[in-house]
């Protein structure tokens, strides 16, 4: 258990327990990961850990914006172990997703939000992913 993943599940409010733990410092591990990913993870070290167990937590995580969910654009959903907003870099054939920095459009975006509105819809988030080929 790092102390990393302690502070930031107990700053959440949520119980501390070693299934929660151990997925929580998988996907520090990983990053971004696909679920599969993560349940291989868990599972290396802890296989009593159940896929329902991993799935639950993962879905906890979200709510309490632990995490963030990643759609792209084959439906493969991610997870992302960093919850704030953030651009992103995704393989055009699902296979990783990279985060960028790019100040400027984050920015862009973040001005953009803040002074649009939209009749009948509010902003709960903006997620960019930029989809291409890593070199």
């Amino acid at each position: 258990m790092t102390l990393m993943s302690i502070t930031r599940l107990s700053k959440a409010g949520i119980k501390l327990t070693p299934q929660r733990v151990a997925v929580f410092e998988a996907l520090m591990e990983l990053g971004h990961a696909s679920a599969d990913e993560i349940i291989c993870k868990v599972q290396d070290k802890a296989p009593y850990i159940s896929q329902a167990t991993i799935y639950n937590t993962l879905e906890k995580f979200v709510q309490l914006q632990l995490i963030s969910r990643i759609a792209t654009d084959g439906n493969k959903m991610f997870f992302d172990i960093t919850p704030s907003p953030h651009v992103h870099l995704c393989a055009d054939d699902n296979s990783c997703i990279a985060d960028a920095n790019i100040p400027e459009l984050e920015q862009l975006i973040a001005d953009f939000v803040s002074r649009t509105q939209i009749p009948g819809f509010s902003f709960n988030r903006v997620q960019v992913n930029l989809v291409g080929r890593f070199q």
